[in-house]
């Protein structure tokens, strides 16, 4: 059975459609929700955590509908996006109240210390919340999240007003939860980072889910728009004949490394990504040339879902 089943999901707000016939299976693992303001991401994670009744459909944790099952709940951890804090509560006091409020009993406070330490915020435990910057409090907001040691984590940007080396650590301890079992539902802007350790990317827009798998999944059913690859070799023109003359690639563009026309690098449009991979290395063994670079200019997160929503939309990205 899947952590998270969601079928035929709806939610509307009037005339408004915030979820669309939204249809998901979620396993252990990290995954990433992508989609601009308005895409219904936050509506997803409220339902999803039983604070939004949907119009139509159900989200199920381990099969019992979150919404009309309240002990399933308890399964879920959860850390929204804005803060909601008793500002002159200590941080250790806001998460073990939170972890009583779980059913965690005399046992709240051990849970809470050990929760702190797993998000970097047992240093100022003792600190008052309305003196925290807006890092720590986000540690303290995951902290509350992790207390009673949930199945299912669901994230809404927790990782806005962390610095580098405080994401890094994040999406360390992401990475280790899942990696013991858990689910771990992660909205985040800052998707170079979130790409690195997701297993698997839920698009959305206009409240509907437009593609999802991994993304180089995703990336290969865009056959309308080409990969777009840097190479760097020893004999760029010579490379490029035999690619045009093969019919590997659709295009290329020759350019210096500081963007000045030259024929340093070599911009290929590749329709085939696969059959472009097989065929390369016998090309260059053909050609006696070297390749000391290739590179995927648009496979990131944010490429891949700007051309989903000109797709979505009719149109080119």
């Amino acid at each position: 059975m899947n952590p998270v089943s969601i079928r035929d999901l709806a939610k509307w707000y009037g005339e408004i459609a915030g979820l669309n016939k939204v249809n998901l299976e979620l396993q252990p693992g990290i995954i990433g929700l992508v989609g601009p303001n308005g895409a219904g991401k936050s509506t997803l994670m409220k339902i999803l955590t039983g604070q939004l009744k949907p119009s139509y459909g159900e989200a199920l944790i381990f099969g019992k509908d979150v919404w009309k099952t309240a002990a399933v709940r308890r399964r879920l951890g959860y850390s929204p996006e804005g803060d909601s804090f008793y500002e002159d509560m200590s941080v250790l006091a806001f998460v073990r109240a939170m972890g009583r409020l779980c059913g965690l009993g005399g046992s709240a406070d051990a849970f809470a210390r050990e929760a702190l330490g797993k998000t970097g915020a047992l240093e100022y435990a003792g600190k008052r919340l309305k003196a925290c910057s807006k890092g720590m409090r986000q540690r303290a907001k995951l902290a509350q999240a992790l207390v009673h040691k949930p199945d299912i984590l669901v994230l809404d940007e927790p990782l806005n007003g962390i610095d580098a080396t405080g994401r890094r650590e994040m999406l360390r301890l992401f990475e280790e939860l899942a990696a013991a079992g858990a689910t771990v539902i992660v909205s985040s802007h800052i998707l170079e980072e979130i790409e690195a350790v997701t297993s698997r990317i839920v698009f959305l827009a206009q409240g509907k889910v437009i593609a999802s798998g991994a993304l180089a999944e995703v990336r290969g059913l865009l056959k309308d728009h080409p990969l777009k690859l840097l190479v760097t070799a020893s004999e760029p023109r010579k490379l490029g004949a035999r690619l045009l003359e093969s019919g590997l690639v659709t295009g290329i563009v020759f350019q210096r490394r500081g963007g000045e026309l030259a024929e340093d690098d070599l911009v290929l449009s590749v329709p085939q990504v696969e059959s472009f991979y097989r065929a390369l290395p016998g090309l260059v063994r053909e050609l006696g040339i070297g390749i000391d670079r290739l590179v995927p200019l648009d496979a990131s997160v944010e490429a891949v879902f700007g051309y989903l929503v000109g797709e979505e939309m009719g149109g080119g990205p």
